[in-house]
């Protein structure tokens, strides 16, 4: 009998638009985004970064999109592990940097430093699935060692 071999559940980053839809009942992508979730977190690992979690608290409060006690659920389900699962990633100094980097070069007002990060780290960490409802994620190259990879959304 052949050894058997560990296969790794695809990685999947999430990005603010996701956990806004999700948590914002009147998002124009709430229902998507709850049957994406359901799909994502059967057959997938999830990452983040605290940018994405800081831009997602902000936009909710800013907007007023939810009560305190909705917001309450937010934040806690980004604190409880077994329910998300996801794994933060870290923006250090070669993240930022390349970061501000691409908003420079991409010269885009609706391009921000969050999505570049976003971009950052999921190359560095060989993620190449977002759960985003931002169409400009589809088809952006990211670098695998000597190879190119393209980022597709998994959502939307």
């Amino acid at each position: 009998m052949p050894p058997t071999v560990a296969i790794e559940p695809p990685r999947v980053f999430i990005d603010s638009g996701g956990f806004i839809a999700i948590h914002v009942p009147t998002d124009a992508h709430h229902a998507a985004a709850v049957l994406c979730r359901d799909q994502t977190l059967r057959y997938s690992r999830l990452y983040t970064s605290s940018a994405v979690i800081a831009e997602t608290i902000a936009h909710i409060q800013r907007d007023n999109l939810l009560d305190q006690h909705n917001l309450q659920d937010l934040i806690d389900d980004l604190l409880d592990p077994g329910r998300w699962g996801a794994s933060l990633l870290l923006i250090d100094d070669d993240v930022s940097t390349r970061s501000l980097q691409m908003v420079r070069d991409r010269q885009d007002r609706r391009f921000s430093f969050v999505d570049a990060a976003n971009i950052v780290l999921m190359e560095k960490h060989q993620i190449d699935f977002i759960f985003a409802f931002d169409s400009f994620y589809d088809g952006i190259p990211v670098q695998r060692g000597y190879s190119t990879r393209y980022l597709q959304r998994v959502c939307g």
